[in-house]
């Protein structure tokens, strides 16, 4: 898996592909670290590249959002298509974070 992490001011978009899941858990948990020990406050996951996610990668993007929300910052998804879309709602994800089409709708929503 590839997380990359583009930052934008004080926006950061952490794109994720091309899964969320066990085996790619540490580099996404890595990544995320980095990018709020860096004092990122508002994050962007861009799932759109993202096919495939498992229990541990659900798991992770809790932690990230526990993390995001430990310093004051906000976490939003972006880009949920088909299968995944299908898995956070019936995880109730889509209770738990605020969910956009677009990257471009995410960041807008901020402002």
């Amino acid at each position: 898996m590839t997380t990359i992490a583009d930052t934008y001011g004080s926006m950061t978009v952490l794109t994720i592909e091309p899964a969320l899941a066990k085996d790619d858990a540490e580099t996404f948990r890595r990544t995320a670290s980095e990018q709020v020990r860096a004092g990122g406050r508002w994050f962007v996951l861009d799932l759109s590249k993202a096919t495939y996610f498992d229990s541990q990668g659900l798991e992770d993007l809790l932690w990230f959002q526990e993390q995001v929300e430990g310093v004051g910052g906000i976490a939003k998804i972006a880009g949920l298509k088909g299968n995944g879309r299908k898995i956070f709602e019936m995880v109730r994800f889509d209770k738990r974070f605020e969910i956009f089409d677009t990257v471009h709708k995410a960041v807008r929503d901020f402002h």
